[in-house]
């Protein structure tokens, strides 16, 4: 990003924020063709900032309001305006917007609110809107709800946008959540340096990476799950062939050198193109693979799933659960939604999926391993290992 020198203080009864507003609907609606441009990589960042300060002048701002002005506009342009500094905070893991006073912050594992606030309910509906059109996503009655990924804007993070508009809500505001997802991954030792789990632990489920027919990593939401299994991905074997398809783009390795990563496109609007996880799971079953992974299962998915694991590949995946033995019962049921299979029946074919991970609080509370199947109760047999 170029930065530019804020040169003396702004006067109190400055008109900063109201120029300031006016110069962003100025290039992001009205005469949005140069920033566009910029967008394509027609015309140059520096090339547009000086158009950007010739508005300025033109307009008759004052000289010793032009600095901090175009350094709040680059701020919002290039950046995620009074987010920006929520997003560089490698202690904040999730911002969630509930309005432009309230700003919710997950900071070390704990919700807290964040003392930035937007300069007012118009700045922040027009943010919201610019984020959108930033991401090539638009948002309207017919796209109230929308799930996009950043990967490019911030060095250090990938950013996962959750947006839902006042269409959907019960107040009068949009609602924005970010997840935030490190580009440099943390390493086992990483994770146990930080207590996600022991030493003891890692060593045994590298050996499970490698020996498993199945391994499903349960827990809620931004309990470490994707961050567990982000760094178990380096541990599979190099002559080993894998896929891994996700709704986000949060898993990833840069070591591993036959690893496929694919993730669902979604419709816009009109638009009919789209990819869902069960799309990505049929073809990937048409794939020479080694190991099957799906970073979240919601739905129809977990039938591939677990055909792949019945017909002999190495299968992982995330699913939320209250326990580890509550998982397996929860991938039952979705696999049960999408066949004619009873209950029962399913249980006994997931008898692959050898060793569940639960997760809360950013770290490992227990694993246990699948035994076998009790034919009397109809239920998998467990032995608890932590």
């Amino acid at each position: 990003m170029e930065s530019t020198e804020i040169a003396g203080q702004v006067q109190p009864d400055s008109n900063v924020d109201g120029i300031l507003e006016e110069m962003i609907e100025y290039f992001t609606k009205i005469e949005k063709k140069s920033l566009n441009m910029v967008h394509r990589g027609i015309l140059t960042r520096t090339d547009f900032l000086r158009e950007v300060r010739r508005h300025l002048i033109q307009r008759n701002t004052k000289q010793e309001e032009i600095p901090f002005i175009m350094d709040r506009f680059q701020k919002y342009i290039w950046g995620y305006h009074v987010l920006e500094e929520l997003i560089n905070d490698e202690s904040i893991s999730d911002i969630k917007v509930l309005n432009e006073n309230n700003i919710r912050i997950k900071k070390l594992g704990k919700r807290m609110t964040s003392p930035v606030k937007f300069r007012s309910k118009r700045d922040y509906r027009q943010f919201v809107e610019y984020v959108a059109i930033k991401n090539r996503t638009t948002l309207s009655d017919i796209n109230a709800v929308q799930n996009f990924t950043d990967k490019d804007s911030n060095p250090k993070f990938i950013l996962r946008f959750n947006i839902a508009t006042e269409f959907v809500n019960s107040v009068d505001t949009p609602y924005l959540h970010i997840r935030k997802i490190a580009k440099e991954k943390c390493s086992l030792q990483d994770l146990t340096a930080l207590s996600m789990l022991s030493g003891e632990t890692a060593a045994y489920l590298t050996e499970k990476v490698r020996e498993s027919q199945g391994i499903l990593f349960t827990g809620k939401g931004a309990s470490g799950k994707t961050t567990l299994m982000n760094a178990l991905l380096d541990y599979i074997p190099t002559e080993q062939s894998g896929l891994v398809i996700q709704e986000n783009e949060e898993l990833f390795s840069h070591t591993h050198p036959d690893l496929m990563f694919q993730h669902v496109v979604t419709s816009k609007g009109e638009g009919k193109i789209q990819y869902t996880l069960k799309d990505l799971a049929r073809n990937g079953l048409l794939t020479d693979l080694d190991y099957f992974i799906i970073g979240e299962i919601k739905g129809g998915e977990a039938l591939y799933f677990f055909n792949a694991s019945y017909t002999g590949h190495k299968c992982w995946a995330s699913i939320h659960g209250s326990s580890s033995v509550e998982a397996i019962d929860k991938l039952a049921d979705y696999m049960k939604y999408e066949s004619n299979y009873a209950k029962s029946e399913i249980l006994k074919m997931l008898t692959n999926i050898s060793v569940i991970v639960f997760m809360e609080d950013f770290k490992v509370k227990e694993i246990s391993e699948v035994r076998g199947f009790d034919e009397v109760s109809g239920n998998l047999i467990y032995r608890r290992y932590l």
